[in-house]
């Protein structure tokens, strides 16, 4: 008999099934990514539909299924919502983004308790006024940390060796390369000092400290270009959330 198993999670994504009902997938504490179907919710209480909206942070009450099959929600608790990033376009494309790379990236049930702390975290300081791009590449640098993915930055990535001066960033080789080494990967580019020094920072500090940590625009651009290579080497798919948010900067829509 299924035991019922209580958590908390981060709402990734919601689909409808048949008119009562939806289908949650859920990244929480204790048990990794989950799926499982919530009956009988939908017409008989509106009050609580936004108990289910994605990136909504909720306490669950489920009955794990012990063979293949969706498991079976029976309470949703909505704990947290994140107003703040739901009035604004530019925050509510971010946080689509964040949900859509933790559900591309996971896999059911496999556990990742420094993943789900960069997920929750930012969508705190995504509700903040901090910059929602600069929030973006903190999400990311963290992402790829909790993943074992952890940019090489303190030397090259190739021979070890200090890389302080005319260096280059390999998304193959995971870092930095030094002058004896660039020509190891064809692809690598140059990377200016503030950049490595913003990210430096960012890997060493607590999501929570990490908006006392600015940077120019200029060097935010940069860094932005970098993580985009290095993130879209490890995720095979398009991320559309981001492609909306490249679609949105080229309509100035945002900054």
């Amino acid at each position: 008999m299924a035991t019922a198993q209580s958590a908390e999670g981060i709402i990734l994504r919601k689909y409808y099934l048949r008119e009562t009902s939806y289908i949650l997938v859920v990244f929480t504490k204790e048990f990794g990514k989950i799926k499982g179907v919530l009956k009988g919710i939908r017409n008989p209480y509106p009050q609580f539909a936004g108990n289910f909206e994605i990136f909504t942070l909720c306490q669950l009450l489920f009955y794990r299924k012990k063979k293949k099959g969706m498991d079976l929600i029976t309470q949703c608790e909505a704990m947290d919502l994140f107003y703040p990033v739901r009035k604004d376009i530019e925050r509510l494309t971010y946080a689509s983004y964040f949900i859509e790379l933790v559900e591309t990236i996971t896999s059911d049930h496999d556990v990742n308790e420094g993943l789900y702390e960069v997920l929750l975290e930012s969508l705190k300081l995504l509700a903040t006024d901090s910059s929602p791009r600069r929030v973006g590449r903190i999400f990311e640098l963290k992402l790829l940390d909790s993943l074992g993915l952890r940019p090489m930055l303190e030397g090259c990535a190739v021979c070890g060796r200090a890389a302080e001066d005319k260096v280059r960033f390999s998304a193959a080789n995971g870092g930095l390369l030094c002058g004896g080494c660039a020509g190891s990967d064809e692809t690598a580019f140059p990377v200016s000092r503030g950049a490595v020094n913003f990210m430096r920072k960012i890997l060493v500090s607590p999501i929570y400290r990490t908006a006392q940590i600015k940077v120019s625009r200029e060097v935010g651009k940069e860094i932005e270009r970098i993580l985009k290579r290095f993130v879209g080497y490890h995720v095979a798919r398009p991320v559309r959330s981001m492609r909306f948010l490249e679609q949105l900067q080229k309509q100035r829509l945002i900054n």
